[in-house]
């Protein structure tokens, strides 16, 4: 399995605009982050997760033209804001349908933020509406895409639940504040676990970092990448040089493979 991380920063990005600060003004490219965003290769099938508003720019710099699937981890703007443009990617594919996976509160909110797109009536209403599909999921009930089983988990956005997923050994949970108990039982010692760690500061929504790295020492799997990490968590290189060796903080071009 390959994984580029197109995107690894807070729903303002990296630098945010009017700031200042010696992160948003850093030289190095690693403080520089899109918004938060994955694409997988595996078992030659192409998924993406979250096609958030810096979709377009993260697939013509990585040279991304087909997406076999979308899962989607909840309706805000940070992680959906990029769905007009995959209208391109339903042309480059020959118009063939999107196949998009989601729980039903994430469906909810892509059919209102996008309804000439994407009506829940599935009647198109635009012209250059994508054909697209689909497919409601349940947290901790397995479903296959193409040619890849995910196993999509539980875990809270404040009071908003978001969900998570596995594929393979790669665990991806992003945006939470909370994960139950059934989610945290079901990592495993061999898992690659990216997760969300916005800052260094208590917020009400997210981890902060040592609410990420107690999570980790609880889960123990074998590697950790952090990710969603807002400019208040200071300069990435000063936040490697904190972490040990089996933590390490995603950065928006790191490949990975599992």
């Amino acid at each position: 399995m390959r994984v580029v991380f197109l995107g690894t920063g807070s729903s303002l990005g990296t630098p945010m605009i009017g700031c200042t600060c010696r992160v948003c003004t850093s030289n190095d490219s690693r403080d520089k982050r899109l918004r938060t965003s994955v694409y997988i290769e595996s078992r030659g099938e192409r998924i993406l997760i979250d096609p958030g508003p810096d979709f377009r720019a993260q697939c013509l710099h990585h040279g991304i033209r087909q997406i076999d699937s979308f899962l989607i981890t909840h309706p805000h703007r940070d992680h959906i804001g990029g769905l007009d443009d995959t209208r391109a990617v339903y042309y480059a594919m020959n118009k063939r349908p999107l196949q998009f996976f989601a729980e039903d509160f994430t469906l909810e909110g892509i059919h209102k933020y996008y309804d000439y797109l994407f009506p829940a009536d599935g009647n198109r209403r635009y012209h250059g509406a994508p054909g697209a599909v689909f497919h409601r999921v349940e947290a901790f009930r397995p479903f296959g895409t193409m040619k890849n089983e995910v196993v999509p988990f539980r875990a809270w956005h404040g009071s908003m639940p978001v969900t998570g997923f596995r594929i393979g050994r790669l665990v991806y949970l992003t945006d939470v504040k909370e994960v139950p108990a059934e989610t945290a039982e079901l990592i495993r010692p061999d898992d690659v676990l990216v997760l969300g760690a916005l800052q260094r500061e208590l917020h009400a929504i997210h981890f902060n970092l040592d609410e990420a790295l107690d999570f980790v020492e609880k889960v123990n799997p074998a590697r950790t990448y952090l990710t969603h990490i807002g400019h208040r968590m200071g300069k990435h290189a000063d936040l490697e040089a904190q972490l040990p060796e089996n933590i390490r903080p995603a950065y928006d071009g790191l490949v990975i493979e599992i």
